[in-house]
């Protein structure tokens, strides 16, 4: 009897204690916001501008997950022109720059040259809930002189492209207003931008330092590796990097496993590489002292402008081989800083042992990525 009635007092004990410890789902949405009244877009500033708000979060002291939703003032209140997420998602603040807030404008019908008024308010959710706050703020926005014919479609042209002027080389569309190409300069240098729609065509060219709409041309220097150009209607620039020595590489060893060259229409590639993993059995794959696995994690490194850079999986540490069937997007590269074990791909265990063309497509399908092909038996 003694033991039943000790067992029933650690049941109680136990279920009193996992009461105290449950985290709740309620939550508040905020009640004051906090913004400029007026601002003026400079697109090239790199002054940043603070919407924060007060009266939010999660009654048990956990986090609360913010967006900032941005309206047309007078517009339909239930579809925003631009949503973003707040500072790493759950601060009470949302740091945005002139260019950001300059599209959002574009976004809610503000001319360049005019202005205009935009609202906002905050989202808040926590654990699949969501709620919207019932407080609206608003900014007026002055627009500077700029380009509001924003292409579909962005192209290169001029008789130093790589069809030496014959056709237009299409650029990749990065995000809102950022488009990028890799691409070969000879010749005398000169190419110019032309941007399509599905009604009209347009041309744009640099006057003063800033991009116009307009007749002109770009002049680059001609070099033996391919020019990285960002073309950037938010900021009103274009910027050309020299891309050279693309490599292949393991992320355990810095091992190179392939050099990849180009070799034009914004690809690089590195023909029949033979690929071992790094097998601490076998001494052929220079195997580190410390490592009792079997290592296949890569990622790529590209010389920017001089400076080396992580051409690397987006979201961090790929935890799987790939099987086959997997997304184009599994294979889409970002470019980070480097550092030796972030933004690494686990390479499929089919390809151990195997010799294969390493490739990266700047332009496929609209995603920048890479492919292994032509895999054959060494």
């Amino acid at each position: 009897m003694k033991n039943l009635f000790i067992c029933i007092l650690v049941v109680f004990m136990t279920a009193g204690c996992e009461k105290n410890y449950e985290l709740g789902t309620a939550f508040n949405v905020p009640l004051t916001l906090n913004s400029p009244n007026k601002v003026v877009i400079d697109v090239t500033s790199s002054e940043h501008i603070d919407l924060t708000w007060e009266g939010g979060g999660a009654e048990d002291g956990s986090y609360v997950l913010y967006e900032v939703e941005f309206y047309k003032k007078g517009g339909n209140m239930n579809e925003p022109v631009e949503v973003i997420q707040s500072d790493l998602g759950a601060l009470p603040k949302l740091t945005i720059t002139h260019a950001i807030l300059n599209a959002v404008a574009r976004k809610a019908g503000i001319a360049p040259g005019e202005s205009g008024v935009v609202s906002w308010t905050v989202t808040s959710s926590k654990a699949g809930v969501v709620k919207a706050s019932k407080v609206f703020r608003d900014i007026e926005i002055v627009r500077g002189e700029g380009i509001d014919n924003m292409p579909q479609s962005l192209y290169l042209h001029g008789e130093a492209n790589e069809s030496q002027g014959a056709t237009g080389s299409l650029f990749r569309k990065a995000k809102d207003g950022v488009y990028v190409i890799y691409t070969k300069i000879s010749g005398n240098g000169v190419v110019s931008l032309k941007g399509q729609s599905d009604v009209e065509s347009y041309d744009y060219m640099i006057e003063d330092g800033k991009l116009k709409e307009g007749v002109g041309s770009l002049n680059l220097t001609p070099n033996i590796n391919p020019y990285r150009i960002t073309v950037d209607f938010n900021t009103l620039s274009v910027k050309s990097e020299i891309i050279s020595n693309v490599r292949c590489i393991w992320g355990a060893t810095y091992e190179v496993i392939g050099n990849l060259e180009y070799i034009g229409e914004g690809k690089f590639s590195a023909p029949n590489r033979l690929i071992q993993f790094i097998d601490p059995s076998n001494p052929a794959t220079n195997p580190p002292s410390w490592l009792s696995w079997i290592e296949e994690r890569y990622y790529f490194i590209a010389s920017i402008d001089g400076v080396d850079k992580c051409w690397g999986r987006n979201d961090g540490i790929s935890p799987e081989r790939p099987t086959g069937g997997e997304a184009l997007s599994f294979y889409e590269i970002g470019e980070y800083n480097w550092s030796q074990w972030d933004h690494l791909w686990k390479m499929s265990g089919s390809l151990n042992m195997k010799r294969a063309t390493i490739s990266i497509n700047t332009n496929k399908e609209n995603l920048m990525v890479h492919e292994f092909t032509n895999i054959t038996n060494p």
